[in-house]
């Protein structure tokens, strides 16, 4: 039987080259067809969110890197819970990597749009792709990465990462300001078809 433990760093291994083989291409795109649009908003709007936003950020991608290197060097979990049998792990670990994964295909959905938007040379809102589910998918991808990855490592020290939600919640606000100041008229229709963070359930015109 595979141990839980390897296929937990698999798992880990597996998102972040996902995440690498959809992003890098994509930011090279980015970079030669690179247009005049540009984001309303590049800039936090507080030392507060800055550091809400960097830091939970900064701990999940290096553990994410980390913690996978030191399990097949050393065979040695990192921030896990070791004392508690596979059985009680297993579905804490499945509903995180559901988690994770379900955030990293809307957040590399949103990535594509993001690319279409920056090669335009005007301004024109995104609303295809990852914007069509959430209206903001690359915070979707962090928000849920920092709820799925402490139950995927079964690791309590790491859900210190949840604040990191409150960063980006922040910078949401700030960010809808200032599209809403943008695109007017547009940007409201558009919030009234596609959620915030959380999908929305469109009702069935009768």
């Amino acid at each position: 039987m595979v141990e839980l433990a390897l296929v937990r760093y698999i798992v880990l291994i597996s998102y972040l080259a996902f995440y690498l083989l959809v992003h890098i291409p994509l930011d090279l795109y980015m970079l030669i067809h690179k247009g005049k649009a540009s984001y309303p908003r590049s800039s936090f709007n507080s030392l507060y969110e800055g550091i809400l936003v960097v830091i939970p950020t900064s701990i999940f991608w290096i553990f994410l890197l980390v913690a996978p290197i030191v399990y097949f060097v050393s065979d040695s979990p990192i921030l896990t819970l070791t004392f508690v049998n596979d059985t009680i792990q297993l579905p804490i670990f499945i509903i995180g990597s559901i988690f994770m994964f379900l955030g990293l295909i809307v957040g590399c959905l949103g990535r594509i749009s993001r690319g279409v938007y920056l090669s335009n040379d005007e301004p024109e809102l995104a609303t295809k792709f990852g914007h069509a589910i959430v209206r903001h998918p690359s915070y979707f991808l962090y928000i849920t990465g920092f709820i799925g990855l402490p139950l995927v490592a079964f690791s309590p020290y790491l859900f210190i990462l949840l604040f990191g939600i409150l960063g980006y919640l922040t910078t949401i606000k700030y960010e809808e300001e200032g599209l809403l100041e943008f695109f007017d008229e547009k940007y409201i229709e558009y919030c009234e078809n596609v959620g915030k963070i959380f999908p929305k359930i469109r009702k069935r015109k009768s």
